[in-house]
């Protein structure tokens, strides 16, 4: 498992941001975050947040307790992929030789299913954003 420290560490290069450039940002000195990144310390709570924030992850992130990095990042990818799904859907369905109870799909057959699994969708983006 990795340390805070590691976490620390790889954020900051993911970002391609040096320990000085992160240091000013964060108000500390560099021997201290020389400590927290070697393992040697960890951050009080309002540094590690500040930290967080500066390295564009969550103190969930830093602390071990999930491998997302980001949840906005992880809130827009979602989103992407649910309007894609969505698109997806929509083109399948609009193809000639739907059959709905054993009878052709009507234009606003198709307009009820698509309103109705996008309002499913949304209802589950919702639930996972809370």
């Amino acid at each position: 498992m990795e340390s805070i420290g590691d976490r620390i560490t790889k954020a900051r290069r993911y970002l391609g941001m040096n320990q000085k450039e992160l240091c000013e940002k964060a108000e500390i000195n560099e021997a201290t975050l020389s400590r927290y990144e070697n393992g040697l310390r960890e951050p009080k709570a309002a540094t590690l947040s500040k930290l967080a924030e500066i390295l564009e992850v969550s103190t969930d992130y830093l602390l071990g307790i999930t491998d997302i990095r980001n949840y906005k990042t992880l809130k827009d990818d979602m989103n992407k992929n649910v309007e894609s799904i969505y698109e997806n859907t929509k083109e399948m369905l609009k193809q000639d030789g739907l059959m709905l109870y054993g009878k052709p799909a009507t234009k606003e057959d198709i307009d009820h299913i698509l309103k109705a699994m996008k309002v499913g969708m949304l209802m589950a983006l919702e639930k996972d954003n809370d």
